[in-house]
């Protein structure tokens, strides 16, 4: 496309020289700008290239927020050539992007028709890494997605090889929708914004009323209790009694088999947001709260305290956290399959599968709708949260509403960056189409209502029905109509107002779980997910992961064999070998960095 627009302004500087040398007409300039007698007003359009200024002047381009952006596609594509956008299959894409339907949509309300660089999910990162390394012309224009949770990692790595175009200005003057968001909360901007201080790309937010700010619901089997003779337990030691109770009590799902589980965990399993490992719930009940931020990736077991950055698995509420578990251990209360490593075994696919109640508790991501029969969902009620010797349980939860920081990222070889910020601009300000570029069509996922509202159609246990091609379930309804995870601005008010998904079950559980109070009490001390230096990043990806797993190790040995005051030493030295300092002191100055930037 550069060389077609650089042969089109030769010409172009050619006959103007030549009308100069006649005697008519402006001299050429000599910068190569934009063509003579074009002019757009600066004021209404700052910050233009000189393609993007011919173009609105030629009437091909609308940049007022008026849609179609491109008004001919066939007039813009002959000029200019097409914009390209890189773009990986998500995990259940069998289809190209261009035949899903909400890139038809895309298409018509915008005008522009992507040259798509579909790239397979297998290897993305090093494909991503590799294009962006190479540069050059064979850079695409955009970035439409990168790996899940990293687009930030990505976009400040190559912010110092003239990779990617900051975009706050762009926000700032060209999208309200954007920029309301991120003026709406204070860790918005604070967590978009680079090291550098820029911005690159466009965030990824979705508010869901809170769902991703703490773990899933847990869950008790309210039937068993009736059973067995017990109330709702509000103490961690009646809970404990429960569970006891369950284990002694017999037959309690009268299948005539003794396969009734009283407690079911994942231990050191790194799932959404925490919800299947309940070790971290517990950490609170004993004095001090842990945190979580979804394993190795980013920062587990840090929080803030007056204003200064702590880990958490080294304080003696950690220690009596393991020792409490090894304890339900010794009693025979958790499912002995709780450190399986093959996930088709974890619990949630496999007794929470079965046409009977087989586990007394748990928790899950989806809580009791990860359970498929509704006969047995219907047995279970969320617990309260919990009371314990030094607190209540619940843990610091280190995730953001903002998911990604830079999900749509442009590149310095785009000749058209304000058409692709407010083609991103156009799906974000439109709930509707927001929500549908998400999580999926109707008639495929969703059943439109007359009024327009968005319907999930379930079958009779509450399970999710697939619609019109998809309806077999052998292809994903929402990966096969959307390329999902984009530049999107989820509100909470889109439940009540554009769609109803899985929300209001799991807002319910959490609630019921403490959800409000946990928030309040933990406000000043989750730690922010803020940007790093390459530098920054570099170290952290080495000690990190480490530390984590380090962690994880003790914490399945102190189940099964308990805690002894050499091993709790040992554990303390390693981490400490590990870097554990350095984590803290990286992230710290990380923090205060990005608070000055904002």
């Amino acid at each position: 496309m550069k060389k077609r627009i650089l042969s089109l302004l030769l010409a172009i500087s050619l006959l103007a020289s030549l009308a100069g040398c006649s005697g008519g007409g402006e001299p050429a300039p000599e910068d190569g700008g934009a063509t003579p007698g074009i002019t757009v007003d600066e004021s209404k359009y700052p910050g233009l290239t000189e393609q993007e200024k011919e173009a609105v002047s030629l009437g091909l381009l609308n940049l007022d927020g008026t849609m179609p952006i491109i008004p001919d596609p066939d007039a813009f594509e002959e000029k200019y050539g097409q914009i390209s956008m890189f773009v990986h299959y998500t995990g259940g894409r069998t289809r190209p992007v261009t035949e899903l339907e909400i890139v038809k949509m895309w298409e018509e309300q915008t005008g522009i028709r992507f040259a798509w660089e579909d790239v397979p999910y297998d290897g993305v990162a090093e494909k991503i890494n590799l294009t962006l390394s190479a540069a050059g012309d064979d850079l695409p224009d955009c970035f439409y997605n990168f790996v899940d949770g990293q687009s930030g990692i990505f976009a400040t790595q190559y912010a110092d090889q003239d990779v990617f175009i900051p975009t706050e200005d762009i926000i700032d003057n060209y999208m309200p929708a954007y920029k309301a968001l991120l003026d709406s909360k204070t860790e918005y901007r604070l967590e978009a914004t680079a090291p550098d201080g820029h911005i690159y790309g466009f965030p990824y937010v979705e508010e869901m009323k809170g769902l991703v700010l703490t773990p899933g619901p847990f869950e008790i089997n309210a039937d068993w209790l009736e059973q067995v003779g017990m109330d709702m337990p509000t103490t961690v030691d009646e809970w404990v009694e429960c569970l006891k109770a369950f284990r002694d009590a017999g037959d309690l799902n009268g299948n005539g088999e003794a396969d009734e589980v009283p407690l079911a965990v994942q231990f050191g399993q790194h799932d959404t947001f925490g919800s299947n490992d309940l070790f971290y719930r517990f950490t609170a009940a004993f004095g001090q709260a842990d945190s979580y931020c979804e394993g190795n990736r980013y920062a587990d077991h840090l929080f803030m305290k007056d204003g200064k950055v702590i880990f958490s698995a080294m304080d003696e509420a950690f220690r009596k956290t393991a020792e409490f578990f090894n304890m339900l251990w010794e009693e025979d209360l958790i499912w002995n399959g709780s450190f399986e490593a093959d996930t088709s075994l974890y619990f949630e696919n496999s007794l929470l599968k079965e046409d009977v109640a087989v586990v007394g508790s748990f928790s899950t991501w989806g809580g009791k709708t990860s359970i498929n029969n509704i006969d047995v969902r219907n047995q279970y009620d969320s617990l309260p949260r919990l009371k314990g010797e030094n607190g209540s349980t619940g843990f610091r939860l280190n995730f953001s509403e903002l998911q990604d920081t830079s999900n749509t990222a442009i590149t310095t070889n785009c000749e058209f960056p304000h058409a692709i910020a407010l083609w991103v601009e156009a799906i974000a300000a439109d709930p509707k189409l927001t929500v549908m570029s998400n999580w999926g069509t109707p008639n495929a996922v969703f059943i439109e209502e007359e009024d327009g509202y968005l319907t999930k159609p379930t079958d009779e246990n509450g399970n999710h029905i697939p619609q019109g091609e998809f309806a077999d379930g052998k292809e994903s309804a929402r990966e096969n109509t959307t390329p999902c995870r984009g530049s999107f601005i989820i509100k909470d008010e889109y439940f009540d107002t554009v769609a109803d998904y899985d929300a209001p079950t799991l807002l319910e559980g959490q609630k019921t779980n403490g959800k409000d109070a946990i928030l309040e009490e933990y406000a000043d001390n989750v730690l922010p997910k803020v940007l790093t230096t390459v530098e920054e990043s570099s170290r952290l990806s080495q000690i990190q992961p480490t530390i984590s797993d380090i962690v994880d190790r003790y914490v399945a040995d102190w189940v099964i064999n308990g805690v002894t005051d050499e091993s709790w030493e040992t554990y303390k030295s390693e981490l400490q070998s590990a870097g554990v300092e350095e984590l803290v002191q990286i992230w710290q100055t990380a923090i205060d960095r990005a608070k000055g930037n904002v």
